[in-house]
């Protein structure tokens, strides 16, 4: 009997160490104008589901570059976990060029993080 219940409590502590990762979000983003005037804003559109999204504008400061040093490029937060579904985004690029924006989409949990990067190029006039 003894070894039927450390054959249990063995069973029963597997059980419940098992970990599950989050689902990959399913995310998309787009903007009716890809051209849009320095100091109004400009929209973007968001598609499926995420539970964080951070925004890179591509102005200097604020690039999408993969691994880079904490402080060397900042994001916008746009959407936390606990916020509710967003369909879209505003911003307002203050200087004219050419951007490349990164949306950053997440999900994620104590076991882990999945994300989707979705880039969208920008053309800022006078």
């Amino acid at each position: 009997m003894k070894y039927v219940q450390m054959i249990c409590c063995m069973l029963l502590m597997m059980a419940c160490k098992k970990e599950v990762l989050p689902e990959t979000p399913d995310f998309n983003v787009r903007s009716a104008a890809v051209t849009f005037q320095a100091g109004k804003e400009g929209v973007f559109e968001f598609e499926g589901t995420a539970g964080i999204i951070s925004f890179y504008s591509g102005e200097a400061g604020n690039e999408y570059v993969p691994g880079a040093p904490d402080g060397v490029n900042k994001s916008l937060a746009v959407k936390g976990n606990s916020d509710s579904r967003l369909a879209v985004f505003a911003y307002a690029y203050r200087t004219k060029g050419v951007y490349k924006a990164y949306f950053v989409a997440k999900n994620a949990n104590i076991y882990g993080v999945r994300e989707v990067v979705k880039a969208i190029d920008v053309t800022v006039t006078e």
